[in-house]
């Protein structure tokens, strides 16, 4: 399994991650795709990889790094290769390195249930506080959400510290 860094606007890989992100993420969870590809060449603590095995793309990982933190903004395996363990294999990469935050919807769907449970397998755990997304497109609009990590016994300062670099970074909060 490789991982290649997209920095480009005109990578050929994008064409790829543009279907899974939008496949994958319902439109008020994604940003709008011109933005995206801006921050991708101007922020340079987000980074885009696209997922290779054997050669071939089967998922995209775009995460933030802060410090000793990263944030997994966005993360989707091609439903194609689903069940074939790649998205196990790259969270346990992801994951052995790096301390890993990471947002999940409540566990109110069938799907939110099993995404939470993939990254529970993979040692990610549910912290125990409320979260709110802030959205991409509307101002003073929030999502309640709950975010999971691989190191919870941190103590709850240092996820407050991590998770203003996210708010001003990531959502362009101050």
């Amino acid at each position: 399994m490789r991982y290649i860094s997209i920095t480009a606007a005109d990578d050929l890989y994008l064409s790829f991650i543009n279907r899974l992100y939008h496949e994958a993420f319902p439109p008020h969870e994604r940003r709008d795709w011109d933005e995206l590809l801006n921050l991708m060449g101007s922020a340079a603590e987000m980074h885009v990889q696209v997922i290779l095995q054997d050669e071939n793309p089967v998922g995209m990982i775009i995460f933030w790094t802060f410090a000793d933190w990263n944030f997994i903004e966005y993360f989707a395996i091609d439903p194609a290769c689903r069940g074939l363990r790649y998205g196990e294999k790259v969270m346990m990469d992801f994951s052995h390195k790096n301390k890993v935050l990471l947002e999940v919807e409540l566990p109110i769907s069938e799907d939110a249930v099993r995404r939470i449970k993939f990254y529970e397998r993979v040692g990610m755990v549910l912290l125990p506080f409320a979260y709110q997304q802030p959205s991409y497109r509307e101002k003073d609009v929030s999502y309640e959400m709950t975010l999971m990590s691989n190191r919870p016994d941190n103590e709850h300062k240092e996820f407050d510290d991590v998770l203003l670099k996210v708010l001003k970074a990531v959502y362009g909060q101050r």
